[in-house]
């Protein structure tokens, strides 16, 4: 059973056949962006469009408080209401919620820690001291050695909004001639592509900026079997022996891995389908599957030139805060000459690599 966050659970109002629908729309959403025609019960994609779009239409009669029979069924009437509108776009902003910090933590569950909270609120982390207390030798006439403290550190992470505005016809989806299936994802996987992209902007950031020579190297340029496992040992070592992982796009992984394949683990599929890994002399290897940079036509966004060391057990590298829910603005009704809905869809998050963890990355070229 798909678990609700908090405020679309607070959206449904503990009415079970509300809440029944959005974890429905999970699987729709899923099954839809998979490609999938026919799920394992038999349900055809046609079949789930219909009847969320009719859940879609029972959710905007509720919150606008007009019910579609008041205008004969008239669609181009009901859809005139201001109080339609804006019931529709709260609703998609709701469908967003349900989908984007699960996914988030999917890609980047290795790297990241995904936390939400209520408007007007920051995020403080606090580092944890790595080093451990100071042992003295002492001596029959003292009391006390050498006196250590230790001060944890704080970093506040503070949420800025987003927004993208989106040209719709209300009246084209609640007939089924656009489909909401369409729509929904289009709007969903933008606000993804965004966090994924600053995710990873300031995760890999930060993985430059590492210490290159001396004892406390931690980025090696060029790779070789010794400096690998090296580095991993490191790592693990430092962060209190919790395992080590390298982590890297499959293209990255080739430089180490054999080509032979073998069931492997992808940051975007469901935590119950892991099965063996592959090892690297005993450090398991991870798979951070590769996007499409939209900002460039073709381009991938991660570096297939950099194997990633980390130890994901512990306090994670990347901190991503979401501040409130998913919020909609919408236009007046006849504000465009072709009477299309002109909506803007807010989420407002920050992103910040902190951590008392430890990491490494190796420069393959």
């Amino acid at each position: 059973m798909t678990k609700l966050p908090n405020s679309v659970l607070a959206f449904a109002a503990g009415n079970e056949d509300r809440k029944a629908g959005y974890e429905q729309f999970v699987e729709y959403y899923d099954f839809y962006k998979t490609g999938k025609k026919v799920n394992e019960n038999g349900t055809k994609l046609s079949e789930m469009d219909s009847k969320m779009l009719q859940f879609f239409t029972d959710e905007i009669e509720q919150l606008s408080g007009r019910k579609l029979s008041e205008v004969n069924s008239d669609l181009a009437k009901y859809c005139a209401f201001t109080a339609v509108r804006e019931a529709a776009f709260a609703v998609v902003g709701m469908l967003a919620d349900l989908v984007i910090p699960d996914a988030l933590i999917k890609d980047f569950g290795m790297i990241a820690d995904v936390k939400s909270g209520a408007w007007g609120d920051s995020f403080t982390v606090k580092l944890q001291p790595r080093d451990l207390l100071v042992v003295s030798k002492g001596g029959r006439a003292r009391k006390n050695p050498e006196i250590t403290r230790q001060y944890k550190g704080e970093k506040t992470i503070l949420p800025e909004p987003r927004a993208i505005s989106i040209g719709v016809s209300l009246y084209d989806i609640l007939r089924g001639a656009a489909s909401l299936a369409d729509f929904m994802a289009k709007a969903i996987q933008s606000l993804q592509a965004q966090m994924r992209y600053d995710i990873y902007d300031a995760f890999a950031t930060a993985m430059a900026a590492l210490p290159s020579s001396g004892d406390g190297q931690l980025l090696i340029s060029g790779y070789t079997q010794a400096d690998a496992i090296g580095l991993a040992q490191k790592v693990q070592a430092w962060n209190g022996g919790n395992p080590a992982i390298f982590l890297g796009t499959k293209l990255a992984l080739s430089n180490i891995l054999p080509a032979s394949t073998g069931t492997r683990i992808s940051l975007g599929d469901e935590y119950v389908r892991i099965g063996h890994l592959r090892e690297f002399f005993g450090f398991d290897c991870v798979e951070l599957e590769q996007v499409a940079d939209y900002t460039t036509e073709f381009k991938v966004k991660l570096d297939d030139t950099k194997i990633y060391v980390v130890s994901p057990g512990v306090d994670k590298l990347m901190k991503v805060f979401i501040e409130g829910g998913t919020l909609t603005n919408v236009e007046g009704t006849y504000e465009n000459a072709n009477l299309q809905q002109v909506a803007t869809i807010f989420i407002s998050y920050g992103v910040a690599a902190c951590s008392s963890a430890i990491a490494g990355v190796i420069e393959l070229s």
